[in-house]
């Protein structure tokens, strides 16, 4: 699959210190659940942030609201945007 580019916003870019990146998914990684379960393997601060989905994070695909079950397709787009303190 081509790399998927991983945008994040608000709080979570300060907590995370990153903005943006490209990360090329395995092949077992089919949604946007899978993808935040890869991103919570990190450990710390991305665990925290991303091992258990909350309310509070908005998920866009190609600048469309996504749930935990859209599926990821090579080139997409995804931002996780939270104003909340972790």
């Amino acid at each position: 699959m081509n790399p998927v580019t991983l945008l994040y916003f608000g709080d979570l870019m300060a907590r995370l210190q990153i903005g943006r990146e490209s990360l090329r998914l395995p092949m077992s990684v089919k949604d946007v659940a899978g993808l935040m379960k890869l991103l919570a393997m990190r450990g710390g601060d991305w665990q925290a942030a991303f091992g258990q989905p909350r309310a509070t994070m908005r998920i866009t695909i190609n600048k469309q609201d996504a749930s935990l079950d859209a599926v990821l397709q090579g080139g997409d787009e995804v931002a996780f945007i939270e104003s909340v303190s972790l």
